[in-house]
């Protein structure tokens, strides 16, 4: 029963989010881009009470990347977006070898952002993510792009 209201969910929302975005190839275009924007935001699992994780989404160069995802092998993907009004729709789908796709989309109105993703892997039921944020403030390093690999060359350290 839990199985088919999780699958019901996920097709629900992906049915929304491809009826706001269109079914359509809709690339970025110079007004949708969002493309150099860098979001801090708060994640949590659906039905999670007040369970909140901090990571950091980075849209680059026609990319979208989650840097608390990396951990779990996935890279950056490609993003589609569409202007609607004052507010930017995307979605992106990252892809992991070991960890399965984590289905994103979203809205960034102004300097904020908020929406959802589903990580989908063989052999469990999918998880349903919110998250809420806004835009990275550049003030540690303003020189400093965001880092989409992170640590990628750097060697394990021993215990």
């Amino acid at each position: 029963m839990r199985s088919i209201l999780i699958s019901a969910v996920y097709l629900l929302v992906l049915t929304v989010s491809l009826s706001v975005i269109g079914a359509g190839n809709n690339t970025a275009s110079a007004g949708d881009s969002l493309d150099g924007k860098s979001f801090s935001v708060k994640v949590s699992e659906h039905n999670k009470n007040g369970e909140t994780t901090d990571d950091e989404l980075i849209f680059k160069d026609g990319t979208f990347f989650s840097a608390d995802c990396e951990q779990y092998g996935f890279t950056p993907a490609s993003y589609e977006s569409k202007s609607k009004g004052a507010a930017t729709l995307f979605k992106s789908t990252l892809t992991s070898e070991k960890e399965g796709k984590a289905e994103w989309e979203g809205v960034v109105k102004g300097d904020n952002i908020t929406g959802t993703f589903i990580w989908s892997k063989e052999g469990q039921d999918p998880i349903i993510y919110t998250y809420i944020g806004s835009i990275k403030e550049a003030d540690d390093n303003p020189n400093q792009e965001p880092e989409i690999q992170r640590d990628k060359d750097k060697e394990p350290e021993a215990p």
